[in-house]
């Protein structure tokens, strides 16, 4: 037996890393690997997004020597062979994997680093990318979402950068999509925020009044405030829902819409089970959203807030010819590529490269 030790936050709440953490919990791995956390949760109240997502001095001090000494009482085990740190790049998070990265080598182990978000959107200032190299160079591999990332990481350093995406499980792959004649209903899942295109969805609405646009998942009220104060009624704010209920949904619905421009944003799960289950995607070009959609699973709009560009995409999907293409290619791009076992593996073979064996039982 040999494990992976993820320092890495697990649900609640729910999205984000945490429900990165929850799928490798779940997911079958090979050659005798496990996985173990190190959990990283934030402690407090801090949300993922919004006001009450900010950090706290004292709290994330506390939360940082709580993390070192799991993961010195983890390394005990003689058969945790690698350490893979789950973050995104902001510069508390790089400082206290950083330290880290020295506990781990100060046993002898492999440290992985995995960006969890789109590292060149997260690195705003000359420190942080001093931050970043440091940790990189420190690190025996780098994991990034998408390209941007991996180009950015490979000028910073020579340590082995590679790209693996998110995952889904395979049964939550359509493979006989029904496609309505008409572009009824055009859904979106994910936090109700105003750096997930919240506010540009609703521009996108006031404009197509035939259209429903349905909105499931948590977060700030004053959009649907807004939208009901300008009586926007094609506008439906569901609130959150359990996996299932989003499931059902996505296979009601026609289209996907993903005008994200939040910071954080590396490879999107929202996105990925909308492609599973055989949704044309209207999205941004932002994180791995253009890698995921390429040029025939939908439309990627290149400026954020270009609403009439939006309209116009929308429009140029109400053709049932198109929706199925875009639904075919959605399919069978994650069946290729995003499905549970392709990418584990993707992860075991970068475990065994690193300990220097290739272990088969």
């Amino acid at each position: 037996m040999k494990k992976v030790i993820l320092l890495a936050p697990t649900p609640p709440p729910a999205g984000g890393i945490a429900g990165w953490t929850a799928r490798m919990l779940k997911a079958k791995l090979k050659n005798g690997w496990q996985v173990e956390v190190v959990d990283e949760k934030s402690i407090g109240n801090r949300e993922v997004f919004g006001e009450s997502g900010k950090r706290h001095f004292a709290e994330e001090i506390s939360r940082s020597f709580q993390i070192w000494k799991k993961l010195k009482e983890s390394l005990r085990d003689p058969e945790a062979k690698v350490v893979q740190s789950c973050i995104p790049a902001y510069t508390f998070s790089m400082l206290r994997e950083y330290v880290c990265a020295l506990i781990t080598k100060q046993k002898k182990r492999k440290f992985i680093v995995h960006f969890r978000c789109t590292v060149p959107n997260a690195i705003v200032h000359r420190y942080e990318k001093f931050i970043l190299k440091r940790l990189c160079n420190i690190s025996d591999m780098v994991f990034s979402l998408n390209r941007q990332s991996k180009e950015m990481l490979c000028e910073l350093t020579k340590t082995p950068v590679r790209i693996i995406p998110n995952f889904i499980s395979e049964d939550e792959l359509v493979l006989d999509r029904n496609i309505n004649d008409e572009l009824r209903t055009i859904i979106y899942v994910g936090g109700i925020v105003e750096n997930k295109g919240i506010r540009e969805i609703i521009n996108v609405a006031e404009k197509i009044p035939d259209i429903q646009f349905l909105l499931i998942g948590k977060g700030d009220s004053i959009f649907e405030e807004e939208a009901k104060r300008r009586e926007i009624a094609n506008v439906v704010f569901s609130g959150g829902k359990d996996h299932e209920t989003v499931k059902k949904e996505l296979l009601k619905a026609d289209a996907f819409i993903f005008l994200t421009h939040f910071r954080g944003e590396g490879f999107s799960n929202s996105l990925c089970e909308a492609m599973a289950a055989g949704l044309p995607c209207i999205v941004t070009d932002w994180a791995a959203n253009r890698d995921m959609i390429g040029e025939e699973g939908g439309i990627v709009i290149s400026s954020i807030g270009d609403i009439d560009t939006v309209v116009s995409a929308i429009q140029s999907i109400r053709n049932r010819d198109v929706r199925v293409n875009m639904s075919k290619r959605n399919i069978q791009k994650v069946k290729a590529d995003y499905i549970e076992s392709a990418v584990i593996k993707q992860y075991i073979d970068s475990y065994e490269e690193l300990i220097g064996k290739n272990l088969i039982e």
